[in-house]
C-alpha cells in the first residue's frame, strides 16, 4: 500500500485542553479560526467527522449521531447495460416510472456550541455520485459569516491530520479522558483519511463468498493508515 503526503491548503489542529473543552484551530482560504468546542454540549468534533464520512455518496446508511444529512433521490434508468443516473429530485415519488432510484448525500448542518457563543456550520455539496467534489462551507462565528468552498478531500486530508497527530500526543484512551469522553470513530476515520490520501486500500473488503469466513478487511493496512503521518 502505497501512501503519500501531499500539500493541503487547508490546516486544521485539535487540541484536547482538558475539562470538558476542545480547541480547533483552522486556516482556511487566508482566515483564521479559533473554535473553543464545549465536549458537554452542542456538537463536537467527532460529528463533524461523521458528517463529512456521511456526505461522500460510497457511505449512504445512516450513521449514528445527533444530526441529519439531508439527501435528495436519483433516478436511475437501464442504459447500455448498466443504471445510469437520469435525474435528481426532492421526492421518491417523482422516480416513478424509473426501474431504479437511490439517494445521494447534499447538506448537512452542526453546531459547536463555546457555552456563551457558538459556530453554525453547513457543508454542502452538489448532490451527484461523483466521487470527487467540492464542498460549499458556510460558517457563521463572532457575529461574521464566512463561505467557502473547498475541495472535499482537502477537508477531509485537514481534519485526518489533525485526528491524526492528537492521536500520537494523546492516544486513544488519553484523548477520550482529555475531551471529557469523547471517541474516534475509527472506521470512518479510516475512511476519510483514505480519501485524503487518495488511497483507499485499507477500505477493501473480502465478501463471504471468496473466503468463506465473513468479510474481512486488511487489519494491517489499516493500521499504516491509521499511523500514517500527513
Amino acid at each position: 500500500m502505497n501512501l503519500q503526503k501531499r500539500n493541503c491548503d487547508i490546516q486544521m489542529s485539535l487540541i484536547p485542553y482538558g475539562g470538558a473543552w476542545t480547541g480547533v484551530y483552522l486556516t482556511i482560504a487566508g482566515d483564521k479560526h479559533r473554535f473553543i468546542i464545549s465536549n458537554v454540549l452542542g456538537d463536537q468534533f467527532e460529528d463533524f467527522l461523521s458528517i463529512l464520512y456521511q456526505l461522500h455518496p460510497s457511505n449512504i446508511v445512516d450513521e449514528v449521531g445527533a444530526y441529519a444529512i439531508e439527501r435528495k433521490i436519483a433516478c436511475d434508468a437501464y442504459i447500455d447495460g448498466e443504471y445510469k443516473t437520469v435525474k435528481i429530485v426532492d421526492n421518491p415519488d417523482e422516480c416513478q416510472g424509473f426501474r431504479a432510484s437511490h439517494v445521494v448525500p447534499w447538506k448537512a448542518h452542526f453546531t459547536w456550541n463555546e457555552e456563551g457563543n457558538e459556530s453554525v456550520w453547513e457543508l454542502e455539496r452538489d448532490p451527484t455520485d461523483d466521487l470527487d467534489f467540492n464542498l460549499r462551507v458556510s460558517i457563521d462565528h463572532n457575529g461574521k459569516h464566512f463561505q467557502y468552498t473547498v475541495r472535499y478531500a482537502d477537508l477531509c486530508y485537514a481534519a485526518t491530520k489533525a485526528c491524526t497527530e492528537a492521536l500520537k500526543k494523546h492516544g486513544f484512551t488519553g484523548y477520550h479522558s482529555a475531551t471529557y469522553t469523547q471517541d474516534f470513530h475509527v472506521r470512518q476515520l479510516l475512511f476519510l483519511k483514505g480519501v485524503a490520501l487518495g488511497n483507499l486500500d485499507a477500505c477493501e473488503l473480502t465478501y463471504h463468498e471468496e473466503n468463506g469466513a465473513g468479510e474481512t478487511s486488511d487489519f494491517a493496512k489499516e493500521l499504516a493508515l491509521l499511523t500514517f503521518d500527513m
